[in-house]
């Protein structure tokens, strides 16, 4: 080889760690955003008092989370099983019981404020965005924000090391074995609480 080559391939080297590295901050940045775009449109959304205007507000939402897949991580299994009617109504119903959390929690929730402490690459397809969040009564509550680095949507959030879809598939557990054959009865019973 000689010198002249040499150079142009460790230069090439160079260039795609350069551009690699640049990729990788360019999702992280997104990553970022996508969680300050999420906590603010909540914000906006406990504050409205027009209907209208919460319901875009709620399905704005409803695009920055990737609700299929916290359903199929959550239901398990039995995903597979599950018609594409019952999975439609499932996925409504999951967001809709994530919206009356907030509807709850109106007050707290119009002055959250998240302090990031860190965003981490989990692989190729996993970004975490870590941090701490404040309200009106909880202060310094440790939370890590799970997307997805291809299409940018909130897959899981833990909450002091408490995974939100781990919950949800510990309280549905018992229920969906009592209901295996039956995903809509299912359904009914485990949303009407």
């Amino acid at each position: 080889m000689n010198l002249k080559n040499y150079w142009i391939s460790k230069l090439i080297i160079i260039l795609g760690i350069f551009f690699l590295n640049s990729a990788y901050a360019d999702i992280k940045i997104k990553a970022s955003q996508q969680v300050s775009n999420f906590l603010n449109t909540i914000k906006e959304f406990a504050s409205e008092k027009d209907s209208l205007i919460k319901i875009k507000r709620s399905d704005e939402l409803l695009d920055m989370v990737d609700l299929e897949f916290m359903s199929k991580a959550t239901v398990g299994k039995h995903w597979k099983t599950v018609n594409d009617n019952e999975k439609i109504i499932f996925k409504r119903e999951l967001f809709n019981k994530f919206i009356q959390f907030i509807d709850l929690h109106l007050e707290d929730f119009k002055e959250i404020k998240f302090q990031e402490k860190s965003i981490k690459l989990r692989g190729q397809k996993l970004v975490y965005v870590t941090g701490s969040i404040d309200t009106k009564k909880i202060k310094n509550l440790d939370i890590t924000w799970k997307l997805s680095s291809k299409e940018n949507k909130i897959l899981d959030v833990e909450i002091e090391k408490i995974s939100l879809i781990k919950t949800q598939k510990l309280e549905m557990r018992p229920l969906l074995k009592k209901n295996k054959n039956n995903f809509s009865q299912f359904i009914k019973i485990y949303f009407s609480n």
